[in-house]
C-alpha cells in the first residue's frame, strides 16, 4: 500500500494526476470522492493499493482495469 499526502492547496484531482503519471509499475487508477472515501481500520482503507490523504480524510484508489 503507498499513501499520497497532499500537500499544501494540492486538490485530490492533481493528487490523482501526480499518482497515475509517477506509479512505478506504470499503473493507473481512479476513485469516487464520495464512495471511496475511507477510515483507518476499515475494509477500504486496509485493502486499497493506494490511499491519498487530503486534509487528514482518506480516500481509498482502485486500479483501472
Amino acid at each position: 500500500m503507498n499513501i499520497h499526502l497532499c500537500k499544501g492547496d494540492e486538490t485530490l484531482d492533481e493528487a490523482l494526476k501526480y499518482i497515475n503519471e509517477h506509479d512505478k509499475e506504470n499503473k493507473k487508477y481512479t476513485f469516487d470522492k464520495e464512495k471511496d472515501r475511507c477510515y483507518i481500520g476499515d475494509n477500504a482503507f486496509s485493502s486499497a493499493p493506494v490511499l491519498i490523504n487530503y486534509k487528514n480524510t482518506y480516500y481509498a484508489l482502485h486500479e483501472v482495469e
